[in-house]
């Protein structure tokens, strides 16, 4: 099964999941593909219904630090048959870096609501927040959009320089000697924003896989030493910051 066929598959496994329906965790374990448990991706939906969230949901969930948006109160949609649907709000929720499904799910313990759904379109999601590209539905006021931690549609310079470490890294780790093969992957494996900065950094990316391409097994080598030492690097830090703690708790 080719790498697209096995992301197909992944995406059917996804939309079976019934959003509304709690699903155990250790189900999903025994019943879906250990693809989809892996299914990484920085932006999700979720959907947070009044009648069922906590009052204080939107504390915790600023509480994890995570940068989120909130639509206002969907309470005037309606249904194929003219009935309103239950209120209802849209909730985007922008991880530092890739993030699974399951650590993406395990929020519901927040919301009590459905499973998300993976955002595809970040501002075309958010644009859905008031139907702004919906004339034909309820139009919702832009002024009752919520936003914590940081959140934005647009990248900041500190998101660029991240996205452009991740890129670089996953050069190396998916072992990429050429740039239409990066295009592709970045394409179809991750979200716009990746993208984005690949397509305008093209000089940048094209300079590091041709460099890796002519000696990869030395800058392979290199990247491992560098990891190890950093890696030491914190496991000695960790170990300061436990013996300083000691020292604080006898004196």
């Amino acid at each position: 099964m080719s790498d697209i066929d096995k992301k197909v598959e992944v995406y059917a496994e996804l939309a079976k999941i019934d959003p509304f329906e709690f699903w155990d965790t250790d189900m999903i374990d025994k019943e879906f593909t250990p693809e989809l448990k892996r299914l990484k991706k920085r932006h999700w939906l979720f959907i947070v219904y009044p009648e069922s969230a906590p009052e204080d949901w939107k504390e915790k969930m600023k509480l994890t630090g995570v940068q989120f948006a909130i639509s206002p109160l969907h309470d005037k949609d309606r249904l194929v048959d003219g009935d309103l649907k239950k209120p209802h709000w849209h909730m985007i929720v922008i991880f530092d870096g890739p993030t699974t499904f399951m650590t993406a799910a395990s929020y519901r313990g927040i919301t009590n609501g459905p499973y998300p759904k993976v955002c595809e379109n970040l501002r075309g999601s958010f644009e859905y927040f008031t139907h702004k590209n919906d004339p034909d539905k309820y139009q919702y006021s832009e002024s009752d959009i919520e936003l914590y931690n940081g959140f934005e549609i647009d990248l900041s310079a500190k998101d660029v320089l991240k996205i452009k470490k991740e890129l670089s890294e996953l050069i190396l780790k998916q072992n990429i000697t050429e740039y239409m093969e990066f295009n592709m992957y970045v394409q179809y494996y991750l979200e716009a924003d990746y993208f984005d900065v690949a397509s305008n950094n093209t000089y940048y990316f094209n300079s590091l896989i041709s460099s890796f391409r002519h000696n990869p097994e030395k800058i392979k080598a290199r990247y491992r030493a560098i990891k190890a030492e950093i890696s030491n690097l914190e496991d000695t830090n960790e170990e300061m910051n436990m013996e300083d703690l000691e020292n604080d708790s006898r004196s």
